[in-house]
Parts: C-alpha cells; sequence; structure tokens
C-alpha cells in the first residue's frame, strides 16, 4: 500500500475517536485501582477497534494489487497499530495521576519574580522534568515542575487549567497523541506540579522518540513546557504502577 493509502488510514482512525468511549467514567471520577484497570482495558479496546475496522475499509476501499482481501487485511493492520497508540493518548487519564499543590502566596512569588501590576496577568512554568528520559515500554514515567499564575486585580482565586499533552514521532512528523485536561480553582501564586503516568507493553508500543508536554492556561494566557523522550525495549526505567485517580 503506498503512502497517500497509509496517509488516508490514518486520518480515517483518527476520525473514528470521535465516535467511541461508550460506557466509560465520566473525566474526574475517582476509580478504584480495579475499575482503573477495567477502564483502561474498555477504553483502549474501543478505540483500537473502531481503528482497525475503518483500517480495514480504508484498505479495501483503496485497493491493492491483492484486492480487497489483501487491500483489507493491510488496512486492519496498520489501521489497528495507529489506533492503539492514539488511543492510548486518548485514554491517557485512565494511565496516568496528576497532581498539584500551592507552595507559595500571591506576594511571596511576586516578591520573588520581580511581578508589578504594570505585567498584567502573568502565566508562567518556572520548572518541568520527566523521569526518566530513556525507557522500555510496560514502564512509568514520572514528572515533576512548577508554575505560577499572578494578576494585578488581587483576585483571591482565579480557573486554571492543568493540561497534559502526548506526541510521537511518526515518519518524521509529530503526531499529537491526546491530551488530558484538568481543571481547578486555585489562589494566584506558586503551585508544585507532580504526576506519572503508565507506557503500555512492548507487544503494544512501537519504539522511538516522544514528547510530553504541559500546558497552563489562567486568565486568558497560557504557557507550554516540552520534554522528550525515548522508548526503547531493554531499558531500565520505574515499574509500572496502579495509581488511583482522585480530583
Amino acid at each position: 500500500m503506498n503512502t497517500a493509502g497509509m496517509k488516508l488510514i490514518a486520518v480515517l482512525v483518527i476520525a473514528a475517536f470521535f465516535v467511541v468511549s461508550c460506557g466509560l467514567p465520566p473525566a474526574g471520577t475517582a476509580l478504584t485501582p480495579e475499575e482503573r484497570a477495567s477502564a483502561q482495558k474498555s477504553c483502549i479496546a474501543q478505540y483500537t477497534a473502531g481503528g482497525a475496522i475503518l483500517g480495514s475499509i480504508a484498505g479495501a476501499l483503496i485497493g491493492g494489487r491483492g484486492g480487497w482481501g489483501t487491500g483489507a487485511a493491510i488496512g486492519a493492520a496498520a489501521g489497528g497499530a495507529i489506533a492503539f497508540m492514539i488511543a492510548w493518548g486518548k485514554c491517557m487519564e485512565y494511565f496516568s495521576d496528576l497532581k498539584s499543590f500551592p507552595v507559595a502566596g500571591a506576594a511571596e512569588t511576586a516578591q520573588r519574580v520581580g511581578y508589578t501590576a504594570a505585567q498584567g496577568n502573568v502565566t508562567k512554568i518556572e520548572s518541568f522534568e520527566v523521569t526518566p528520559t530513556e525507557t522500555a515500554p510496560g514502564k512509568s514515567i514520572k514528572t515533576s515542575g512548577s508554575y505560577y499564575v499572578l494578576a494585578p486585580s488581587g483576585a483571591k482565586e482565579v480557573k486554571v487549567t492543568e493540561t497534559r499533552i502526548y506526541y510521537y514521532l511518526k515518519d518524521n512528523q509529530w503526531t499529537e497523541l491526546g491530551s488530558v485536561p484538568s481543571e481547578i480553582t486555585a489562589e494566584p501564586g506558586t503551585r508544585r506540579l507532580d504526576g506519572r503516568f503508565d507506557l503500555p507493553g512492548a507487544s503494544e508500543m512501537d519504539e522511538g522518540r516522544y514528547r510530553i508536554a504541559t500546558r497552563i492556561e489562567a486568565n486568558g494566557v497560557q504557557d507550554t513546557a516540552t520534554k522528550e523522550i525515548i522508548v526503547k525495549k531493554g531499558l531500565a526505567g520505574i515499574p509500572q504502577i496502579t495509581v488511583v485517580a482522585s480530583r
């Protein structure tokens, strides 16, 4: 199958993600480890099944020298492979945990960073780290960092959206696998942001380069920080664990 055909399969697979994810717990639902594991399996199964089906249809329509059967088989395999990694990104809220907490108030933060009211609304990520930066499928990744939100109005509370975004380098192009936004109401100042997420197993995850981004948005201002990791079979890493969502 040619490159154009493979791109069409990828487009159709991504389109499938807008019509699946039925019967899953709503975002932000507190889950037991058993419920979390069940949600992971259900979410991944729905997305990969839809991707494989659309991939087989696209492969058959595109055709090939082998006819309908060969085209459909190639399309199903390609669709399934593409679908799993994007499904993992779309289902990331069931594979990850993220917590933020205050470490300094607005006055202390403003003095430390030299903030003045003339600067208006400010949202700034001060640090963002990923550990380890080289790991193997089936392991876990830790993220850590800090950010601050300041405003000239002296507001007691502000709505903040903390978003994790995942990318995969495929055919020299970065493809967004998915994102997990989390909305909180917090006091202006500095906050610590710690998280952890699990990687799929070796039979499911492609080796290669991935990016993890953190985006913070408040008062109409946003800031984004990105780190890259290498996933390769046989590398040591943080063992995978089960975490319970709590928001």
